[in-house]
C-alpha cells in the first residue's frame, strides 16, 4: 500500500477543551465504502440520544476530495484526512487504525460508511458497560438493508455470521461492536498487512488472552449491503490473500478453516487458486441469478461461493509466496 499522509482538522467549538474529562466512548468513522448510505453513518454518530460531552466522532476521510465545509464534518470532534486509495479494498484496516490513535474515549466504537446507527446505540452500550465493568468486548445487533439482489445475498451471510456471534462471541467492524480502549492497544490493535482479516485477527487474540466478550441483545445499527460485484470479488479476495500473511506469521496456530492446511503447499495452492478464482466468482453470480425465485437455494450456493473466492486469494498468496509481512503505512506524527 502506497504510504499515506494524515492531517487533523480541529472545527472551532467541537474540540474538546484542554483538561475536559475523556469521554466514554469514542465512535471512529471512516467515509470509505459508504454504498447508498452517503453522510449518513456520519451524521448517525453525531446524533445520538447520548449526553454529546461523553462521546466523540473521528471521522477519516479522503484528503483529496475532502470538504472542509461540509456540514457533518463540521460537528465532528476530529476530521483526519488521510491521502490514500479510498478505491481499493485495502484501505479500510489503515483508516480504521488512525482513527483508533486519535481517539481518547475509553471505548472504541468502529463503524462502516455504509452503517446507519440508531439512535440509542450509545445509550445502549454505555448502559450494559457501567453494569458490567469487567466486560472489554460488547456486541450488539444490527439489521440489514438491500435493494439489490447482491445485496440480500450479503444480508442473508450476515444474518448467519451475527448468529454464530452470538453463539460464541465474535468480534466485527459493522458498527455493532465496541472494544475498550486499553485492551485494543494491549493485543496490538489493528495491523494494515491483515487488511480486514485484522479484526479477525484481533479477535483470536482476544480469545487467546481471555478477554470478556459480552453480547447485548440490542439492534445497534443498520447495515447497507448494496455493494458491487467486483468489489465483493475483491474484498473476498484481498481477505484471503491477508489470511495467508497471517497464516505465515511465526507462532500462529489458529487456522479457521482445514482447507487453509490442505493448501497451505505452494505446490497445491498454484493448481487451485486459478480454478478457485474462476469457479468463486461465477457461483456468486449464479446465486444472484437465483436469489429472487430460489432463495433456499442461492443464499447456501452464496456462502459456498464467497468461501471459494476468498480460499482462492490465499492460495494467489501462497503460490506466489507473499506471504512476507508488509510495512504499515506511515501516517504523519508517527514517529
Amino acid at each position: 500500500m502506497a504510504a499515506q499522509r494524515a492531517s487533523v482538522l480541529a472545527h472551532d467549538g467541537v474540540m474538546p477543551r484542554s483538561g475536559a474529562p475523556s469521554p466514554l466512548i469514542s465512535i471512529v468513522v471512516p467515509l470509505y465504502d459508504c454504498r447508498d448510505a452517503g453522510f449518513r453513518a456520519v451524521d448517525s454518530a453525531l446524533r445520538q440520544d447520548f449526553p454529546r460531552d461523553r462521546y466523540e466522532v473521528i471521522a477519516i476521510t479522503d484528503a483529496r476530495s475532502l470538504r472542509e465545509g461540509d456540514a457533518c464534518l463540521a460537528r465532528c470532534d476530529r476530521v483526519i484526512a488521510i491521502d490514500a486509495d479510498f478505491e481499493s479494498v485495502a484501505t479500510e484496516i489503515a483508516l480504521f487504525d488512525a482513527g483508533a490513535r486519535a481517539a481518547s474515549g475509553d471505548y472504541l466504537f468502529f463503524i462502516e460508511g455504509h452503517t446507519v446507527l440508531e439512535s440509542s446505540a450509545l445509550r445502549a452500550l454505555a448502559t450494559h458497560v457501567a453494569q458490567h465493568r469487567e466486560c472489554a468486548i460488547v456486541c450488539g445487533r444490527r439489521a440489514n438493508h438491500a435493494r439489490t439482489r447482491l445485496g440480500i445475498l450479503v444480508g442473508g451471510n450476515n444474518d448467519v455470521h451475527e448468529a454464530r456471534a452470538f453463539a460464541r462471541g465474535n468480534f466485527t467492524l459493522g458498527a455493532n461492536c465496541a472494544i475498550r480502549r486499553d485492551v485494543f492497544t494491549r493485543l496490538g490493535g489493528f495491523e494494515a498487512r491483515f487488511a480486514r482479516f485484522g479484526e479477525t485477527v484481533l479477535y483470536e487474540r482476544a480469545c487467546d488472552a481471555g478477554v470478556a466478550i459480552d453480547a447485548l441483545d440490542a439492534r445497534l445499527c443498520t447495515h447497507h449491503n448494496d455493494t458491487g460485484f467486483r468489489w465483493l470479488v475483491e474484498l473476498l479476495v484481498s481477505t484471503g490473500q491477508a489470511k495467508a500473511r497471517y497464516y505465515a506469521t511465526p507462532g500462529v496456530v489458529r487456522v479457521r478453516h482445514p482447507v487453509y492446511r490442505w493448501l497451505g503447499s505452494p505446490v497445491l495452492a498454484s493448481l487451485a487458486a486459478w480454478p478457485l478464482r474462476v469457479a468463486g466468482p461465477a457461483a456468486i453470480l449464479l446465486a444472484i441469478a437465483l436469489v429472487a425465485r430460489f432463495p433456499a437455494a442461492a443464499h447456501p450456493l452464496y456462502r459456498i461461493a464467497i468461501g471459494m473466492t476468498d480460499v482462492a486469494g490465499f492460495c494467489l498468496a501462497r503460490a506466489t509466496r507473499r506471504t512476507q509481512p508488509n510495512v504499515r503505512p506511515a501516517l504523519a506524527g508517527d514517529a
